[in-house]
């Protein structure tokens, strides 16, 4: 475990930080610790915050965390962040951040807020204002430390460490000399516009003759075409299918560790409340790969601002061999590079897997964090930390002795080779 602040950030990042806080000069922000519900009368000040935001975050959305708060018994807290009115110059919303009031674990009595507010959100980085980002993080931060009601230790998932605003986070904490852990760091694939060389990786021949050899082999059992859902009357229908496509799969299965959103009626609710909510607003949508009219694959999408993040995905795995998740992979990364709007896409996933690691060469770097918001280490920051690391060993030493046993299984399995064939292709 590492004490005092961390390194989140490398130097050539950091200079994004620095000229931040540099231009900020003595900004003066207020914050308002209030619920999810006061979100609906706001909805004109935060699509003018997403429009100056330092970076999106589609999970962070108003409807998003008002559904979360009635799937989830958990409280959440919402910090608005206000710059103060100058002449002629109204106030403005300038940083946004939902937080959920929990135990760091069932086992562990200590109270902590954790961002994402849920499990099924992939990016806990906030939304702050490019020209207010250090002020109005600090000030959030001031605001958890004065309110005697919320802990004083906080659980990020997910910040996007490659981007500016972690950057504005590790300046910030330096200077309050708050202490932070860094529980992870790993990447995920995404495709980054601006970025030279992140955009879709160039398939190998053979791959795309695979490919080619696994659509066509679709294409003789029916017809396959491929439908976008967006608009009012056609999203829910959409969501339904979803849903029942993702359960007839492992995440539906019982005996497997996949959770199916069906599985859960609350996250079910959510879910659907989320996408019909943001497809109102043009901001998510549906895409299915369909062979006769029904559904063997289908990618849920989300977007804020500049940036769309893949959200979920289901296949039919009846059809497995042919490919339909990858074959609408392909046809999604399409739609996305010649969409001018759009400037970034997140694939969601949680490391460096799949076939988006395989089709897009970008990757995002993103870290989980434990911090507090106090200058002082607390007894429960320490606490928290040192278990979260130790169950995380415990969780990477599993999965490599399930790996270890599963090869040793397939070993065991594997036929002999008959004599005298040794060095010789099996069919």
């Amino acid at each position: 475990m590492q004490q005092g602040p961390v390194d989140l950030v490398d130097e050539s990042r950091r200079h994004v930080a620095r000229q931040v806080m540099d231009d900020l000069g003595e900004a003066t922000i207020s914050v308002e610790i209030t619920t999810p519900e006061r979100l609906a009368t706001i909805e004109r000040e935060w699509r003018d915050l997403s429009g100056r935001a330092l970076a999106d975050n589609a999970f962070l959305e108003p409807s998003l965390i008002v559904a979360a708060a009635d799937a989830r018994a958990a409280e959440i807290a919402v910090l608005l962040a206000w710059s103060a009115p100058q002449p002629d110059t109204p106030s403005r919303l300038v940083g946004l951040w939902a937080l959920a009031r929990q135990h760091a674990f069932p086992f562990l009595p200590v109270p902590m807020l954790k961002t994402p507010v849920l499990d099924h959100a992939f990016l806990g980085t906030p939304v702050l204002d490019r020209d207010n980002a250090a002020a109005a993080f600090s000030g959030m931060l001031d605001a958890i430390a004065t309110e005697r009601s919320l802990p004083d230790t906080l659980s990020i998932g997910s910040l996007d460490a490659s981007g500016p605003v972690a950057a504005v986070v590790a300046d910030v904490l330096a200077r309050r000399g708050s202490s932070s852990t860094r529980l992870e760091t790993r990447l995920r694939p995404a495709l980054l516009k601006s970025v030279a060389g992140s955009g879709a990786s160039p398939v190998a021949p053979s791959r795309a003759k695979a490919l080619r050899k696994k659509q066509q082999r679709l294409g003789r059992q029916g017809l396959v075409s491929c439908t976008r859902h967006a608009g009012d009357s056609e999203i829910a229908p959409a969501i339904e299918e979803f849903l029942t496509l993702e359960a007839s799969g492992w995440k539906g299965r019982k005996s497997s560790r996949g959770q199916a959103i069906l599985r859960t009626p609350a996250l079910a609710s959510f879910f659907k409340r989320t996408i019909v909510a943001l497809a109102n607003r043009h901001q998510a949508q549906i895409i299915a790969l369909r062979l006769d009219g029904r559904a063997i694959a289908m990618q849920v999408t989300v977007q804020s601002g500049e940036t769309a993040f893949t959200w979920k995905s289901a296949y039919d795995e009846a059809h497995r061999a042919c490919a339909p998740g990858l074959l609408l992979h392909q046809e999604v990364t399409n739609r996305f590079l010649a969409d001018p709007a759009l400037h970034a896409i997140d694939s969601c996933n949680h490391h460096d897997t799949g076939h988006m690691a395989e089709f897009w060469a970008g990757r995002r770097e993103v870290s989980d964090l434990i911090i507090t918001v106090r200058p002082q280490r607390s007894l429960a920051f320490g606490l928290v930390s040192t278990v979260e690391i130790a169950h995380r060993r415990l969780r990477a030493m599993a999965r490599r002795m399930r790996a270890l046993l599963q090869a040793a299984r397939q070993h065991h399995a594997a036929p002999a080779v008959p004599a005298g064939k040794a060095g010789k292709v099996q069919p």
